[in-house]
């Protein structure tokens, strides 16, 4: 399930020198809120290994599906009536035959709330 235009929507993206950096608006009426959790919604760890997938496919212009995710660090909850703004910056984004790879650090306010290692296979990788 596609989170980009439901929960979330693109209010920046650059390229830097580093990797990529984008600027994202949560949408706190979307369905997930309200299940996590009624009354003080906060966005779920699947959800944010999820936004980190689809930016890392807008970044490279790849389909991409998550292969697995490492050294995951939850360090602040991610609330979208407190932080509607989140920065999302993505380092290190390697290509190396079917896979991308790509360190992901999730902030708001200034404040680093995840840091993740993903890993997604190609999926179009042989066709042509």
């Amino acid at each position: 399930m596609k989170l980009i235009d439901s929960l979330y929507s693109i209010i920046s993206d650059s390229a830097c020198e580093s990797g990529h950096d984008f600027s994202i608006r949560l949408n706190p009426e979307h369905f997930i809120y309200k299940a996590h959790f009624p009354g003080e919604p906060i966005t779920p760890g699947v959800c944010i290994m999820q936004i980190s997938r689809e930016l890392l496919e807008k970044s490279t212009g790849l389909s991409l599906e998550i292969d697995y995710v490492k050294n995951i660090k939850f360090l602040r909850i991610i609330s979208p009536s407190e932080n509607s703004i989140v920065d999302c910056s993505l380092s290190k984004v390697s290509r190396e035959d079917s896979h991308v790879k790509a360190q992901a650090v999730i902030g708001a306010e200034g404040g680093i709330c995840a840091k993740l290692s993903i890993s997604c296979k190609i999926l179009d990788y042989g066709k042509n």
